[in-house]
């Protein structure tokens, strides 16, 4: 049996490292010059920087892929409890940086401001009225009150997802958002420490002691076979009726047979990658998506310490959350005394919006949150442009992406990972995506 993969970022990779594992004969098809997706790490004048923030989160349920990375990381790997911040105008600190989540640290806020959240999270657990949970503004109201939800939810959300929320469905909120139970929120109003419990799927996060996210990439490509991984490679088409391949690689076209197809691929692409099925083609269009720009910043000195990154609902603000490098890991600078920063920006338009513009907003805003002082800090920029960020959970995916996928099992390929099986996740999810769907495999061959 012969496997196709196509993609060769974490997940592909993982697949392909499964597959050698189990004697089973694959490829990889990877577009770019090097291997490892959005899961990398660039090397600027001794900055190492991610394609934004690439954390690892292992909850119990991935044991087993916190097992297999620690094996492949070895000792080059930090466990990091998390410091998470939100930026709102609404807190009385002097920084207005309360700790996350929101929900739980009402107490930070303006007193007015903090009495209407508490009573609206009381209104909306005692259910006093009729709710409804099924778009997800609907569940943020039911789940923590009008308050809550217009102060930080709203305006936070609109701006990442780009997307009015009454449109966005609920399936994906459970794992990501944390909601505490109200006794926790008094305790935390009557509390006079500023230390707050945790919450959420990522209290304890790991990453590489050096190198960037990139280590683990280059961990796994050294487990792999190298001569069964081509790059600069642009698949041109998939005929499924022959099970062949068809792609070019140095101006020369090439074609290969396969029994099944791994494809991690955005889902959005691999239809137009058959010969046929033009139905299908026009429903995968349809799938909706954010994309964000990164700007990478290398700064002369650092002004934020000890957090990891900071979300900023404020609409006056053009990014939605600002990554602290190195407070995360010093080895990713040249000198410590120095900083480096990620910037997140979302758009529904990353083919049409001037990049000078938004970075002279970055900026300006940076040093409007003192994030930065001037702009003489910076030392220099590296901007990437990512086209699938996160993908929109609506309606329509919920009732199209199983026809999709359907037909692409029908045919023997598997669509998986954060943008293969179309899906809001993390890394290690996407680690068991592979896994589980080599293990099926093999099963059925």
């Amino acid at each position: 049996m012969k496997v196709v993969i196509l993609g060769g970022g974490l997940t592909g990779l993982f697949a392909a490292y499964e597959l050698k594992k189990r004697e089973v004969d694959y490829l990889i098809i990877e577009k770019e010059t090097n291997v490892g997706g959005l899961c990398r790490s660039v090397k600027v004048n001794g900055f190492t920087f991610d394609y934004t923030g690439h954390f690892l989160h292992f909850p119990d349920k991935d044991s087993n892929v916190k097992h297999i990375v620690k094996n492949l990381l070895k000792d080059n790997l930090l466990k990091i409890k998390r410091n998470a911040k939100i930026y709102t105008k609404y807190a009385y600190l002097e920084d207005k940086l309360i700790p996350y989540p929101f929900q739980a640290n009402i107490k930070f806020l303006f007193p007015d401001i903090r009495k209407k959240c508490f009573c609206g999270l009381i209104y909306s657990n005692l259910k006093l009225q009729e709710t409804r949970n099924d778009n997800f503004l609907a569940w943020l109201k039911s789940s923590f009150g009008e308050p809550i939800t217009n102060y930080f939810f709203l305006p936070y959300n609109s701006k990442l997802w780009r997307t009015n929320l009454k449109y966005i469905t609920i399936e994906w909120v459970e794992k990501f958002v944390p909601v505490p139970n109200i006794e926790e929120v008094i305790n935390n109003l009557i509390n006079d420490s500023k230390k707050t419990q945790n919450y959420g799927y990522n209290v304890y996060f790991y990453y590489p002691k050096c190198g960037g996210i990139q280590a683990l990439i280059e961990s796994i490509y050294s487990s792999i076979d190298k001569n069964k991984v081509i790059t600069s490679a642009n698949i041109e088409r998939i005929d499924l009726k022959n099970k062949t391949i068809t792609f070019l690689k140095d101006n020369s076209k090439y074609s290969i047979n396969y029994d099944k197809i791994i494809s991690t691929i955005p889902i959005v692409e691999i239809f137009e990658l058959l010969n046929s099925h033009e139905n299908l083609k026009k429903i995968s269009r349809k799938l909706s998506y954010t994309s964000v720009i990164c700007f990478n910043l290398a700064i002369k000195k650092r002004y934020i310490n000890n957090i990891h990154w900071i979300y900023f609902p404020d609409r006056e603000v053009v990014f939605y959350r600002v990554g602290v490098y190195h407070n995360i890991n010093e080895n990713l600078l040249p000198d410590k005394n120095y900083g480096s920063l990620y910037v997140e920006c979302s758009t529904k338009n990353i083919d049409k919006i001037s990049i000078n513009t938004l970075y002279n907003k970055v900026i300006s805003n940076l040093i409007k949150t003192g994030i930065l002082q001037h702009k003489t800090d910076i030392l220099f920029s590296d901007i990437l442009k990512i086209r699938y960020a996160y993908v929109i959970y609506n309606q329509y995916r919920e009732k199209n992406l199983p026809i999709l996928q359907r037909f692409l099992l029908k045919n023997n390929i598997y669509s998986i990972g954060r943008y293969g099986g179309w899906k809001y996740s993390y890394m290690a999810e996407n680690i068991k995506d592979a896994i589980d769907t080599v293990n099926l495999i093999t099963k059925t061959k």
